[in-house]
């Protein structure tokens, strides 16, 4: 039987529009519509652009010669970066922001280094009102102004010191140099005649105003409700009402998974308004609330790094083969081992020279992480308190790891990482909040079942749902039920 394209990407391939937004479900073939787009407009040239580079990697290999394939970082990275290259680093912490700008309060640490990761991520060209961060729930922009005043001046001082090269006490953070590259003005137009942005739901401000900035065509391509990176600044392009005018196309139908699946997405997605349905065209999928026995290689999906950790250790004292997504060491087991021995007072065993210089002992630790509310820390210090000989455990987890993931008995990764993608059987954990828990934010709400809907559509064979999705399935069946009730009045 001939492959046949579906009427949905075959609209797709004939749209010559200058603005172009592609919502597409998960497992709906985005990246191979896209692949099919390029090759029939082989003589156009056209730039992809992917928020990070894993993504735009492995693009590379799918796409044809006309296609360049780069995260938007890359890309800013060979234009601007080189003369920060010895200086480049991930984040601000904040014990490093109190040191090198000698302040005595923690909030107003917290509170510039929010206000630089806003303006880092914003379009808009010098630091603003419009960055500053919420503070223990509440708008900086609304405490005092004299406050208000040192987290300006705080901000503007750490955004000049990474400017600097010279000054290697303040790093060049990777969305810094972005920052530099869109206050550039590039036009990408001079290289190519389209721009595609995939996973379009996740792009920052900075991003995305690069790509409206284009003249050239610009397609966006991705699936708002697989938006996971809206707690780093991500604005979803999709949503983006200065493009309304855009041309808007669909992929619903996914050959990933079977209806059973597609049923469990479109209740999960009911709770955000969604009215266009998940079609699940693939393998018929089961789903149970726990996976057989004998399911092979199954993926453990959690929420949280925590909880992924814990189930490493389960799972090594039942001597079981684990891979990581990610690979172990992204996992912060050393950092967690560090620690372990920073709480048994045995610093010769520390292999992190710069714990050594940051705290003096585990109370020094706890007291830092109590007070300046890191969440990274507050999960380590849970993690290293739950176990006794955490060494000997984290020790039998490293020896039962393994990096080829055909020779694992089980796979282990968080929701987040799993994004993109597939797994024969996937079980979802007990580690998710509950999306109907009445105290939850109505935009938390939304980014929790997002990560419910990613997690869920990974599964192609069997999927085991946790308590948290059988509790929404029945919560949305006995609204349906009274809806047709209503409705029979």
């Amino acid at each position: 039987m001939a492959f046949s394209w579906t009427d949905e990407q075959e609209a797709i391939f004939a749209c010559k529009e200058i603005r172009l937004r592609v919502r597409a479900f998960a497992g709906a073939s985005k990246t191979t519509s896209l692949v099919e787009y390029t090759k029939r407009h082989s003589r156009r040239r056209f730039l992809y652009l992917s928020y990070n580079r894993s993504i735009a990697d492995e693009a590379t290999g799918k796409f044809p010669r006309n296609v360049d394939c780069f995260s938007t970082h890359q890309v800013a990275y060979k234009a601007v970066a080189a003369k920060y290259k010895h200086k480049l680093g991930e984040n601000l912490r904040p014990s490093d922001v109190k040191r090198v700008l000698n302040l005595d309060d923690w909030n107003l640490v917290r509170a510039a280094i929010g206000t630089v990761t806003n303006f880092l991520n914003s379009t808009i060209e010098v630091i603003h009102e419009d960055h500053l961060p919420l503070l223990n729930g509440r708008p900086v922009s609304q405490m005092s102004p004299s406050f208000v005043d040192a987290v300006f001046q705080c901000s503007q001082e750490l955004w000049n010191r990474m400017l600097d090269p010279d000054d290697l006490e303040i790093p060049m953070l990777h969305d810094g140099y972005l920052k530099l590259y869109f206050l550039s003005k590039p036009d990408l137009s001079l290289k190519y005649d389209a721009v595609l942005a995939d996973e379009a739901q996740d792009l920052n401000g900075i991003t995305l105003g690069l790509a409206k900035s284009q003249s050239c065509q610009v397609i966006l391509v991705g699936d708002t409700h697989q938006q996971l990176y809206s707690f780093r600044g991500s604005d979803n392009a999709l949503s983006d009402p200065d493009l309304d005018t855009a041309v808007d196309l669909y992929l619903t139908k996914s050959f990933r998974f079977g209806p059973a699946v597609a049923t469990i997405a479109n209740i999960l997605l009911s709770y955000k308004g969604e009215t266009n349905k998940v079609v699940g065209a693939g393998y018929p999928t089961k789903v149970k609330a726990v996976l057989d026995s004998d399911a092979v290689r199954p993926a453990l999906l959690h929420r949280t790094v925590m909880g992924v950790i814990m189930s490493a250790l389960e799972l090594t004292s039942k001597n079981k083969k684990i891979f990581w997504v990610g690979k172990i060491d992204s996992y912060k087991i050393s950092d967690i081992e560090d620690l372990y021995w920073l709480s048994e007072g045995n610093t010769s065993k520390i292999k992190s020279k710069r714990l050594l210089k940051e705290f003096k002992n585990w109370d020094d630790y706890v007291s830092v992480a109590e007070a300046s509310k890191d969440r990274d820390m507050a999960r380590a210090i849970k993690i290293v308190t739950s176990y006794d000989r955490l060494d000997e455990a984290l020790a039998q987890i490293r020896k039962l790891t393994v990096k080829d993931e055909r020779s694992a008995d089980v796979i282990l990764s968080t929701a987040h990482r799993s994004k993109g993608l597939e797994f024969d059987y996937v079980s979802l954990e007990e580690d998710f909040p509950d999306p109907l828990d009445p105290e939850m934010s109505e935009s938390s709400r939304d980014d929790e079942i997002n990560l419910l809907y990613v997690a869920a559509t990974r599964a192609k064979i069997c999927l085991a749902v946790n308590s948290i999705i059988i509790g929404m399935m029945r919560d949305y069946e006995r609204r349906r039920k009274i809806n047709i009730q209503m409705a029979g009045n």
